[in-house]
């Protein structure tokens, strides 16, 4: 396994965003960054970053339409062509509102129940998938479910002191029909995971995997499974090899038709983590990845899964985000993990691109969506060279580069 290192300058650092992968893009809104040392922001809530995973490049675009307010701790997922954006919390506090974002005209849309429909309670850290025109959110921290949607599941008050309000965990099952715009909370057979929030969860199949996670004052590295033909849940797998420890806030993505990639996170003793691991979901064997050079530890990033099977992982946080003594370190680094062989022609254009300068004048007679790859690749890094250039004589340092590590 590769892992594939990238700084740019020009992205905004960012914790507690939401990203999914459409096309050949990794699309990246919202989270909050630092504005000096006592203080912290919602990143605008307009601006939409699309990272070319095939490439290598950062755009920002601008939205339009009726768009969510600055949030943290939003639930995303990719349904068709459109970014469906759940709950979170905001300058008002948490929300329970659903928004969709088309990536194809780059217009918001609230996305509004039917008249009368109850609703789940406001919440922000929970995970979320599709399934048969459905949406689905498990868990989160949220506000006491009373006078919500609340048939079923459960709720752990925070007692600490150190919450806002009345908030707590939850191990609800919702449900939002995009047919009708109905919102259930369905009743679940087998033993249900207990409350949690900052879990992860992947999706293979009709299967639902979910790993960790914060109840009370424990991280936790319990691995459940849910049928979603049966609304099954299985209780606590028992697997084999070494067991991940416990976390929160930590990334748990889809990488074949049988395999989960773990990243990250922030264990029990409030250390942020760099370690990965598989799951064998047919063996339910974890095995770590020890024969990768380690980056920067990663928090309460995002990761998803690009059209060539990698993972790419990008922002977050670096040190211990409930620290009072120090301010939290947002980053805007991108780990591209490359989990399996790279293809022949991947390998093969970026041999060419490498020796450009022998290479670039038989372009020309490549077949034409290779010479476009070339020229598109030869053209961002050229903006991006003069851009370091422009920093570095701006500030006397150099800014992050590219590279491969084994």
């Amino acid at each position: 396994m590769d892992v594939r290192r990238t700084r740019k300058k020009d992205v905004p650092p960012r914790t507690g965003h939401v990203c999914v992968c459409f096309d050949k893009y990794m699309v990246v809104w919202g989270g909050y960054a630092n504005v000096n040392y006592l203080h912290e922001r919602y990143l605008p809530p307009t601006d939409i970053w699309l990272y070319n995973t095939d490439v290598g490049y950062w755009m920002r675009k601008e939205t339009s339409g009726q768009h969510p307010p600055g949030t943290s701790g939003a639930s995303a997922c990719l349904f068709e062509h459109y970014m469906y954006l759940f709950a979170g919390h905001t300058e008002e506090g948490n929300v329970n509102t659903l928004y969709r974002l088309d990536l194809r005209t780059l217009e918001w849309e609230q996305v509004e129940p039917v008249p009368g429909c109850d609703l789940p309670s406001p919440r922000d850290k929970c995970v979320c998938w599709t399934h048969h025109n459905k949406l689905y959110f498990f868990g989160g921290f949220c506000m006491p479910l009373c006078g919500y949607l609340r048939e079923n599941g459960e709720f752990h008050t925070d007692t600490s002191l150190s919450t806002i309000g009345d908030r707590g965990w939850n191990n609800q099952l919702l449900v939002f029909d995009l047919e009708t715009r109905m919102w259930s909370n369905p009743r679940c057979k087998g033993r249900v995971p207990s409350s949690r929030a900052a879990h992860a969860a992947a999706k293979i199949g009709n299967q639902v995997y979910l790993f960790g996670g914060r109840h009370l004052a424990e991280r936790m590295n319990d691995l459940h499974q849910l049928d979603l033909e049966t609304l099954t849940w299985t209780g606590p797998l028992v697997t084999t090899g070494s067991v991940p420890p416990g976390r929160s806030w930590h990334t748990f993505t889809q990488v074949s038709e049988k395999q989960i990639f773990l990243y990250g996170g922030f264990d029990q003793k409030d250390n942020p983590l760099n370690d990965a691991w598989i799951l064998d979901t047919v063996d339910l064997t974890w095995t770590k990845l020890d024969h990768y050079q380690k980056c920067n530890a990663h928090l309460w990033h995002t990761a998803c899964r690009t059209m060539d099977g990698e993972v790419v992982v990008f922002g977050g946080c670096t040190n211990n985000i409930l620290s009072p003594q120090e301010p939290t370190k947002h980053t805007n680094e991108v780990l591209t993990f490359l989990l399996n062989p790279v293809s022949l022609l991947r390998m093969s254009l970026h041999t060419v691109y490498k020796y450009k300068a022998r290479t670039c004048s038989d372009w020309e007679n490549l077949p034409q969506s290779l010479a476009a790859w070339l020229m598109t690749k030869k053209e961002m890094m050229m903006r991006e060279e003069e851009k370091d250039e422009e920093e570095t004589r701006d500030t006397g340092q150099s800014v992050g580069s590219t590279c491969i590590v084994a």
